[in-house]
């Protein structure tokens, strides 16, 4: 193997390696993109299912407070 090809072989290990690196923290970048949607995601959905399950009872109440009060009305 001449020098030159050997220097060619070199730099092309050098960017391979670099390559290499890059591509390492871009998948740890999107790991953590997907990690912080899933967070995201349930910090909009936890608060709405367990705010729709306290209140409940208190949304039926009103609806039937309303429905007795529009039947007066119509009475």
């Amino acid at each position: 193997m001449n020098p030159e090809e050997k220097a060619l072989l070199e730099r092309s290990l050098k960017l391979g390696e670099e390559n290499n690196q890059i591509l390492r923290k871009m998948q740890r970048a999107a790991r953590w993109a997907v990690l912080w949607g899933f967070i995201k995601a349930a910090i909009v959905i936890v608060p709405l299912v367990v705010g729709y399950i306290y209140l409940q009872p208190f949304l039926d109440q009103a609806l039937k407070n309303y429905n007795g009060f529009r039947e007066l009305l119509n009475v």
